[in-house]
Protein backbone atom coordinates (compact mmCIF):
# COMPACT_ATOMS: atom_id res chain seq x y z
CA UNK A 1 0.00 0.00 0.00
CA UNK A 2 2.74 2.19 0.87
CA UNK A 3 4.28 1.87 -2.30
CA UNK A 4 1.07 2.67 -4.31
CA UNK A 5 0.36 5.78 -2.56
CA UNK A 6 4.33 6.53 -3.40
CA UNK A 7 3.59 6.17 -6.89
CA UNK A 8 0.40 8.32 -6.69
CA UNK A 9 2.18 11.28 -5.21
CA UNK A 10 4.85 10.94 -7.90
CA UNK A 11 1.94 10.46 -10.69
CA UNK A 12 0.46 13.95 -8.76
CA UNK A 13 4.08 15.48 -9.61
CA UNK A 14 4.20 15.26 -12.81
CA UNK A 15 0.63 15.95 -13.55
CA UNK A 16 1.27 19.45 -11.35
CA UNK A 17 4.09 20.02 -13.33
CA UNK A 18 2.55 19.60 -16.41
CA UNK A 19 0.23 22.03 -15.44
CA UNK A 20 2.40 24.72 -14.55
CA UNK A 21 4.46 23.89 -18.39
CA UNK A 22 1.08 24.16 -19.93
CA UNK A 23 -0.11 27.37 -17.96
CA UNK A 24 3.52 28.55 -19.25
CA UNK A 25 3.17 27.92 -22.76
CA UNK A 26 -0.23 29.37 -23.28
CA UNK A 27 0.54 32.42 -21.12
CA UNK A 28 0.86 36.27 -23.03
CA UNK A 29 3.91 36.31 -22.29
CA UNK A 30 5.44 33.51 -23.96
CA UNK A 31 3.76 34.19 -26.87
CA UNK A 32 5.21 37.69 -26.80
CA UNK A 33 8.54 36.07 -26.21
CA UNK A 34 8.10 33.41 -29.04
CA UNK A 35 6.52 35.55 -31.76
CA UNK A 36 9.51 38.64 -31.34
CA UNK A 37 12.31 35.50 -31.57
CA UNK A 38 10.76 34.04 -34.41
CA UNK A 39 10.43 37.72 -36.47
CA UNK A 40 14.00 38.59 -35.14
CA UNK A 41 15.60 35.37 -36.55
CA UNK A 42 13.43 35.80 -39.74
CA UNK A 43 15.23 39.63 -40.23
CA UNK A 44 18.77 38.08 -39.24
CA UNK A 45 18.12 36.07 -41.89
CA UNK A 46 17.43 38.37 -44.40
CA UNK A 47 20.79 40.74 -43.58
CA UNK A 48 23.03 37.49 -43.76
CA UNK A 49 21.88 37.32 -47.46
CA UNK A 50 24.28 40.52 -47.78
CA UNK A 51 28.16 39.37 -48.51
CA UNK A 52 29.31 42.42 -46.45
CA UNK A 53 27.13 42.28 -43.84
CA UNK A 54 27.50 38.78 -43.73
CA UNK A 55 31.51 38.68 -44.04
CA UNK A 56 31.64 41.14 -40.75
CA UNK A 57 29.02 39.90 -38.49
CA UNK A 58 29.75 36.12 -39.08
CA UNK A 59 30.69 35.10 -35.67
CA UNK A 60 27.17 37.21 -34.73
CA UNK A 61 25.00 35.60 -36.72
CA UNK A 62 26.64 32.08 -35.67
CA UNK A 63 25.85 32.62 -32.33
CA UNK A 64 22.42 33.92 -32.74
CA UNK A 65 21.61 30.67 -35.46
CA UNK A 66 23.07 28.68 -32.44
CA UNK A 67 20.58 30.62 -29.84
CA UNK A 68 17.51 30.85 -32.16
CA UNK A 69 17.46 26.83 -32.47
CA UNK A 70 17.93 26.40 -28.93
CA UNK A 71 14.53 28.34 -28.14
CA UNK A 72 12.71 26.52 -30.86
CA UNK A 73 14.14 23.12 -29.68
CA UNK A 74 13.63 23.78 -26.13
CA UNK A 75 9.65 25.00 -27.22
CA UNK A 76 9.10 21.51 -28.89
CA UNK A 77 10.34 19.88 -25.59
CA UNK A 78 8.00 22.03 -23.57
CA UNK A 79 4.84 20.89 -25.66
CA UNK A 80 5.80 17.94 -25.85
CA UNK A 81 5.98 17.55 -22.02
CA UNK A 82 2.84 18.83 -21.89
CA UNK A 83 0.89 15.81 -23.27
CA UNK A 84 3.04 13.32 -25.52
CA UNK A 85 0.16 11.69 -27.16
CA UNK A 86 -2.18 14.70 -27.97
CA UNK A 87 1.33 16.91 -29.45
CA UNK A 88 1.66 14.62 -32.42
CA UNK A 89 -2.21 15.02 -33.42
CA UNK A 90 -2.12 18.91 -33.85
CA UNK A 91 -1.13 19.66 -37.61
CA UNK A 92 0.65 23.18 -35.68
CA UNK A 93 3.00 21.51 -33.81
CA UNK A 94 3.50 18.94 -36.88
CA UNK A 95 4.33 21.78 -38.72
CA UNK A 96 6.90 23.05 -36.46
CA UNK A 97 8.69 19.20 -36.34
CA UNK A 98 9.47 19.88 -39.84
CA UNK A 99 10.98 23.19 -39.39
CA UNK A 100 13.19 22.18 -36.94
CA UNK A 101 14.47 19.45 -39.21
CA UNK A 102 14.59 22.05 -42.10
CA UNK A 103 16.72 24.06 -39.47
CA UNK A 104 19.06 21.01 -39.13
CA UNK A 105 19.31 20.24 -42.13
CA UNK A 106 22.30 22.67 -43.08
CA UNK A 107 24.40 21.19 -40.29
CA UNK A 108 23.62 17.36 -41.19
CA UNK A 109 24.69 18.25 -44.63
CA UNK A 110 27.91 19.86 -43.89
CA UNK A 111 28.84 17.06 -41.41
CA UNK A 112 27.73 14.32 -43.73
CA UNK A 113 28.26 15.40 -47.27
CA UNK A 114 30.89 18.31 -46.65
CA UNK A 115 30.62 22.25 -47.41
CA UNK A 116 30.59 21.78 -50.64
CA UNK A 117 27.90 19.83 -51.50
CA UNK A 118 25.54 20.67 -54.27
CA UNK A 119 22.54 21.00 -52.93
CA UNK A 120 23.63 22.84 -49.53
CA UNK A 121 22.50 25.54 -51.37
CA UNK A 122 18.67 24.46 -51.54
CA UNK A 123 19.01 23.87 -47.48
CA UNK A 124 20.48 26.92 -46.86
CA UNK A 125 17.43 28.57 -49.60
CA UNK A 126 14.76 26.39 -46.71
CA UNK A 127 15.58 28.24 -43.78
CA UNK A 128 13.32 31.34 -44.97
CA UNK A 129 10.33 28.77 -43.98
CA UNK A 130 11.01 29.33 -40.36
CA UNK A 131 8.74 32.37 -40.44
CA UNK A 132 6.07 29.89 -40.78
CA UNK A 133 6.41 29.31 -37.10
CA UNK A 134 4.34 32.07 -37.13
CA UNK A 135 1.51 30.66 -37.94
CA UNK A 136 1.22 28.97 -34.37
CA UNK A 137 1.04 31.72 -32.80
CA UNK A 138 -0.92 34.46 -35.41
CA UNK A 139 -4.71 33.65 -34.92
CA UNK A 140 -5.30 36.45 -37.41
CA UNK A 141 -3.64 33.46 -40.03
CA UNK A 142 -5.08 30.91 -38.89
CA UNK A 143 -9.08 31.51 -38.03
CA UNK A 144 -10.37 35.08 -38.93
CA UNK A 145 -12.48 34.94 -42.22
CA UNK A 146 -10.97 31.92 -43.52
CA UNK A 147 -12.85 28.85 -42.16
CA UNK A 148 -16.38 30.51 -42.83
CA UNK A 149 -14.82 31.09 -46.62
CA UNK A 150 -13.07 27.17 -47.04
CA UNK A 151 -16.66 26.21 -45.76
CA UNK A 152 -18.79 27.75 -48.48
CA UNK A 153 -16.28 26.21 -51.25
CA UNK A 154 -16.38 23.39 -49.53
CA UNK A 155 -20.12 23.62 -49.78
CA UNK A 156 -19.60 24.42 -53.78
CA UNK A 157 -17.68 20.89 -54.07
CA UNK A 158 -14.39 22.84 -55.77
CA UNK A 159 -11.95 20.46 -56.33
CA UNK A 160 -8.51 21.37 -54.52
CA UNK A 161 -9.80 24.26 -52.56
CA UNK A 162 -8.59 23.38 -49.43
CA UNK A 163 -4.84 23.04 -51.49
CA UNK A 164 -5.55 26.73 -52.77
CA UNK A 165 -6.67 28.05 -49.75
CA UNK A 166 -3.79 27.00 -47.67
CA UNK A 167 -1.24 27.99 -50.27
CA UNK A 168 -2.38 31.33 -51.08
CA UNK A 169 -2.28 32.13 -46.89
CA UNK A 170 1.24 30.82 -46.75
CA UNK A 171 2.36 33.04 -49.86
CA UNK A 172 0.10 36.29 -48.59
CA UNK A 173 1.78 36.06 -45.12
CA UNK A 174 5.34 35.07 -45.99
CA UNK A 175 5.43 38.01 -49.12
CA UNK A 176 3.88 40.84 -46.51
CA UNK A 177 6.52 39.75 -44.08
CA UNK A 178 9.55 39.51 -46.53
CA UNK A 179 8.24 42.84 -47.88
CA UNK A 180 8.16 44.59 -44.37
CA UNK A 181 11.87 43.17 -43.77
CA UNK A 182 13.38 44.50 -46.68
CA UNK A 183 11.63 48.18 -46.27
CA UNK A 184 13.10 47.86 -42.79
CA UNK A 185 16.61 47.16 -43.73
CA UNK A 186 16.64 49.09 -47.02
CA UNK A 187 15.93 52.13 -44.26
CA UNK A 188 18.94 50.92 -42.30
CA UNK A 189 20.98 50.70 -44.89
CA UNK A 190 20.61 54.58 -46.23
CA UNK A 191 20.21 55.81 -42.57
CA UNK A 192 24.12 54.11 -41.95
CA UNK A 193 25.02 55.73 -45.29
CA UNK A 194 23.70 59.06 -44.21
CA UNK A 195 25.63 58.85 -40.97
CA UNK A 196 28.75 57.87 -42.85
CA UNK A 197 28.48 61.01 -45.34
CA UNK A 198 27.97 63.18 -42.28
CA UNK A 199 30.43 61.80 -40.40
CA UNK A 200 33.32 62.38 -43.09
CA UNK A 201 32.03 65.55 -43.77
CA UNK A 202 32.68 66.65 -40.27
CA UNK A 203 35.84 64.81 -40.45
CA UNK A 204 36.35 67.40 -43.79
CA UNK A 205 35.63 70.68 -42.31
CA UNK A 206 37.39 69.62 -38.63
CA UNK A 207 40.30 69.34 -40.66
CA UNK A 208 39.78 72.16 -42.84
CA UNK A 209 40.01 74.14 -39.75
CA UNK A 210 42.44 72.95 -38.46
CA UNK A 211 44.48 73.37 -41.97
CA UNK A 212 43.34 76.94 -41.96
CA UNK A 213 44.67 77.66 -38.68
CA UNK A 214 47.94 76.02 -39.05
CA UNK A 215 48.22 78.25 -42.11
CA UNK A 216 47.38 81.63 -40.60
CA UNK A 217 49.52 80.98 -37.61
CA UNK A 218 52.73 80.04 -39.98
CA UNK A 219 51.94 83.16 -42.39
CA UNK A 220 51.74 85.58 -38.68
CA UNK A 221 55.10 83.77 -37.73
CA UNK A 222 56.83 84.65 -41.15
CA UNK A 223 55.19 87.99 -41.47
CA UNK A 224 56.74 88.82 -38.08
CA UNK A 225 60.15 87.77 -39.20
CA UNK A 226 59.62 89.94 -42.50
CA UNK A 227 58.67 92.42 -40.06
CA UNK A 228 61.69 91.75 -37.85
CA UNK A 229 64.20 91.65 -40.73
CA UNK A 230 63.08 94.67 -42.85
CA UNK A 231 63.85 96.69 -38.95
CA UNK A 232 67.48 95.27 -39.01
CA UNK A 233 66.92 92.77 -35.76
CA UNK A 234 68.02 89.85 -37.64
CA UNK A 235 71.46 89.46 -39.23
CA UNK A 236 71.01 87.33 -42.10
CA UNK A 237 68.19 84.97 -43.75
CA UNK A 238 69.76 82.46 -42.41
CA UNK A 239 69.52 83.59 -39.02
CA UNK A 240 65.75 84.28 -39.99
CA UNK A 241 65.24 80.87 -41.07
CA UNK A 242 66.83 79.34 -37.98
CA UNK A 243 64.36 81.87 -36.03
CA UNK A 244 61.32 80.50 -37.48
CA UNK A 245 62.16 76.75 -37.32
CA UNK A 246 62.24 77.41 -33.62
CA UNK A 247 58.56 78.29 -33.79
CA UNK A 248 57.62 75.35 -36.06
CA UNK A 249 56.07 72.57 -33.12
CA UNK A 250 57.06 68.60 -33.46
CA UNK A 251 53.25 68.17 -33.39
CA UNK A 252 52.16 70.58 -36.09
CA UNK A 253 50.54 68.07 -38.41
CA UNK A 254 51.82 68.95 -42.64
CA UNK A 255 49.54 70.77 -44.64
CA UNK A 256 50.11 69.02 -48.37
CA UNK A 257 48.16 70.87 -51.16
CA UNK A 258 50.99 69.99 -53.73
CA UNK A 259 50.20 67.11 -56.07
CA UNK A 260 53.38 65.08 -55.68
CA UNK A 261 52.29 64.19 -52.05
CA UNK A 262 48.98 63.38 -52.84
CA UNK A 263 48.20 59.39 -52.47
CA UNK A 264 47.81 58.35 -56.33
CA UNK A 265 50.59 60.31 -56.82
CA UNK A 266 52.89 58.12 -54.24
CA UNK A 267 51.52 55.14 -55.61
CA UNK A 268 52.03 56.06 -59.32
CA UNK A 269 55.68 56.88 -58.49
CA UNK A 270 56.38 53.93 -56.28
CA UNK A 271 54.95 51.59 -59.19
CA UNK A 272 57.14 53.20 -61.59
CA UNK A 273 60.37 52.90 -59.25
CA UNK A 274 59.54 49.37 -58.98
CA UNK A 275 59.31 49.04 -62.66
CA UNK A 276 62.26 50.65 -63.19
CA UNK A 277 64.48 48.84 -60.89
CA UNK A 278 63.04 45.66 -62.92
CA UNK A 279 64.19 47.21 -65.98
CA UNK A 280 67.96 47.81 -64.76
CA UNK A 281 68.04 44.51 -63.48
CA UNK A 282 66.96 43.43 -66.71
CA UNK A 283 70.07 45.29 -68.59
CA UNK A 284 72.05 44.13 -65.98
CA UNK A 285 71.93 40.63 -67.05
CA UNK A 286 71.82 41.60 -70.57
CA UNK A 287 75.06 43.57 -70.05
CA UNK A 288 77.07 40.70 -68.07
CA UNK A 289 75.53 38.09 -71.00
CA UNK A 290 77.72 40.99 -73.47
CA UNK A 291 80.46 40.66 -71.24
CA UNK A 292 80.53 37.00 -71.20
CA UNK A 293 80.21 36.63 -75.25
CA UNK A 294 83.27 39.26 -75.19
CA UNK A 295 85.43 37.24 -72.78
CA UNK A 296 84.71 34.08 -75.41
CA UNK A 297 85.80 36.00 -78.83
CA UNK A 298 88.83 37.38 -76.44
CA UNK A 299 89.92 33.72 -75.47
CA UNK A 300 89.23 32.23 -79.24
CA UNK A 301 91.12 35.26 -80.76
CA UNK A 302 94.43 34.39 -80.11
CA UNK A 303 94.24 30.83 -81.46
CA UNK A 304 93.20 31.93 -84.72
CA UNK A 305 96.26 34.56 -84.84
CA UNK A 306 98.94 31.63 -83.93
CA UNK A 307 98.60 29.79 -86.92
CA UNK A 308 98.71 32.40 -89.52
CA UNK A 309 102.08 33.92 -87.40
CA UNK A 310 103.31 30.43 -87.98
CA UNK A 311 102.49 30.57 -91.96
CA UNK A 312 104.22 33.56 -92.43
CA UNK A 313 107.55 32.36 -90.46
CA UNK A 314 107.97 29.71 -93.43
CA UNK A 315 107.38 32.08 -96.19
Amino acid sequence: MSEDFHLDDDSMNVIRSQEFVKKLIVSHLFKIIMISTISLNAFFVVLNTDFRTSYAFFNFFEISELLFQSIYSAEFYLKLYVDPVKFWKDGYNLLDVLIIIILSLPYILVKTKGKHYPYLNIANGLQSLRILKLIGYSRGIRVDGWTNLQQKLDDRNFALSRAFTIIFILLASFIFLSMFVGVMIIYTEDSIKKFERELMLERHMTLMEEKQVILRRQQDEISKLIQAKKNGNQGSFSDLVKNFKKTLRHDDPMVLDDFGTSLPFIDVYLSTLDNQDATIYKLQELYYEIVHVLSQLLEELPQKEQPQSSDNNSE
